[in-house]
């Protein structure tokens, strides 16, 4: 049975069930598991080239339970035809601001986590975001954590999207809400899912 087929009311009930599960899964994962998983994800997305001549990326700076970046995030930041992005909440928002290198980093901040410091800019410069989150599924739909940083972002942006994650984040289906915006193709270590609004940009 689909989850989409309970009442809107349970929704919220079901995504914290998965929430934890997911937890649970990834507790499982090694540092090696994580990093390998990294190299696989990175690899598929630059091998069949889905961020095509894109060159304003907005990547996040992972954290201990998300897809490892931290790599990928200096490697891109030296590609003399890339500029990376990163990330920065700001109240119930994410600021988008340029990543200049490690010393551009600070965890001065209400969650303690490393986040870009120096002026935000206009979204509207990102030709594409790689999306963090807890879970997917493969109709390229996202649950995130919970917040709505990445729905609110992403609905006003209209900007090409890629969901990364462990292959045990990837279900078959997972509950939507009005609010939750649908990504253009997830990738993980074995899988490279494009939806059928995938428009990557020339």
């Amino acid at each position: 049975m689909y989850l989409d087929t309970f009442d809107n009311e349970f929704i919220p009930l079901v995504k914290d069930i998965l929430r934890k599960q997911m937890r649970k899964r990834k507790r499982e994962l090694t540092i090696e598991d994580k990093l390998n998983d990294e190299q696989l994800v990175f690899g598929l997305i630059e091998r069949f080239n889905l961020l095509g001549d894109a060159r304003h990326i907005m990547l996040y700076y992972s954290l201990p339970d998300e897809l490892p970046t931290h790599a990928t995030v200096e490697r891109w930041a030296h590609m003399p035809d890339r500029k990376i992005y990163l990330p920065r909440v700001k109240g119930d928002d994410i600021e988008v601001v340029p990543y200049t290198g490690p010393e551009s980093l600070s965890n001065d901040n209400p969650f303690h986590i490393d986040e870009p410091v120096g002026e935000a800019v206009d979204p509207s410069v990102l030709q594409a975001v790689v999306v963090p989150g807890v879970a997917f599924d493969t109709q390229c739909n996202r649950m995130g954590r919970g917040r709505g940083y990445y729905d609110r972002l992403l609905n006003t942006s209209g900007v090409f999207t890629i969901g990364v994650a462990h292959d045990c984040q990837l279900l078959e289906h997972i509950p939507c809400e009005s609010h939750d915006h649908p990504l253009d193709c997830v990738i993980t270590p074995s899988r490279a899912i494009i939806s059928s609004n995938y428009k990557k940009e020339e």
